[in-house]
């Protein structure tokens, strides 16, 4: 019998910054830029075999059931019963372990380019619990709000449980996000170290406050308000945990507000810091120049770059 044509796809998923301030593993939002790219091959064969190779990092294991996007391609195929011969090619533009959601970006991308290439049909809340099997192989750490962000665009929230629910909102037309990741020393596997410092009992009055502000800012996205949306990005509860993990945090997040951004939080699990800002009367350029200066004061190096939210996975082969 002759074989089959080989399937194939090729996707790209954003990154993505986590919890917004308040939305601890429940908010993220999409970035326009960067992207990391998949281009994945399938071949008949008599039993499942997937293979990973990447360009752009060279920290990414190689080893199939170690990289976020092929062990998840690798679950997808146990699952269905699919005995092909699957080859993935990564290129990584998303930065690893500075808090721009790169596992989740490659774990989307994976789970996306799967349900694409084999027409499995699988519904958002499918796909997302897949891509998340990615993170946890990543970071030991089933968190859905990175790859909820990168799959759909936009804002996302991502309710786990008891049945996981994702509800994305547009972003406010002029609404950009700047961007400042300092060159600091970070421990290995920096997001499973982020999660094990965090405190295990919150005090009611913080939890009170913290839910208020969460509010603030599902409600500001809802009715496109930038400034609510900043008033809403307080945390406090694990900002000032992981704040200690980023020189200078304190002045950075001072000196942007100070330039015009209407709110300033840690992105995912840092060092890079987020300031979200009202393009339409700041220049975020202008916000960004100050939160390098502000780390700079701190004898801290700092690179950095703005950009708008940004669409979900996508099919880039035509």
């Amino acid at each position: 019998m002759a074989k089959s044509r080989p399937l194939s796809v090729e996707v790209r998923t954003p990154a993505s910054s986590a919890n917004l301030g308040p939305g601890y593993d429940v908010f993220a939002i999409a970035l326009e830029r960067p992207t990391d790219g998949l281009k994945l091959l399938a071949e008949d064969s008599s039993r499942l075999k997937v293979d990973i190779r990447v360009r752009g990092a060279r920290t990414v294991p190689l080893d199939a059931r170690k990289n976020a996007s092929s062990a998840v391609a690798l679950k997808i195929a146990k699952d269905f019963g699919i005995r092909s011969h699957i080859s993935m090619a990564l290129e990584k533009r998303v930065p690893i372990g500075v808090g721009l959601g790169s596992s989740g970006a490659s774990s989307a991308a994976g789970a996306f380019a799967m349900n694409e290439c084999f027409g499995l049909g699988l519904k958002l809340p499918e796909l997302v619990n897949y891509a998340t099997h990615g993170e946890f192989v990543s970071s030991g750490s089933e968190h859905c709000d990175n790859v909820a962000a990168a799959l759909l665009g936009g804002f996302t929230v991502a309710r786990p449980s008891p049945a996981l629910e994702v509800t994305k909102f547009d972003p406010p037309e002029s609404l950009r996000i700047c961007l400042a990741t300092p060159t600091v020393t970070l421990p290995r596997r920096k997001t499973e170290y982020a999660r094990s410092i965090l405190p295990e009992r919150v005090e009611l009055e913080k939890l009170v406050q913290n839910t208020a502000s969460a509010s603030m800012v599902v409600a500001g996205f809802a009715r496109k308000d930038i400034r609510m949306i900043g008033r809403g990005m307080e945390d406090g509860v694990v900002e000032p945990t992981r704040a200690a993990m980023i020189p200078g945090y304190g002045r950075v997040r001072k000196m942007a507000l100070q330039a015009g951004a209407v709110g300033v939080c840690i992105s995912g699990a840092g060092p890079t810091v987020l300031a979200l800002v009202d393009g339409s009367s700041v220049r975020p350029a202008e916000v960004l120049k100050e939160m390098r200066r502000a780390f700079g004061m701190e004898g801290v190096e700092a690179e950095g770059y703005w950009t708008s939210v940004g669409g979900g996975a996508r099919r880039v082969d035509g």
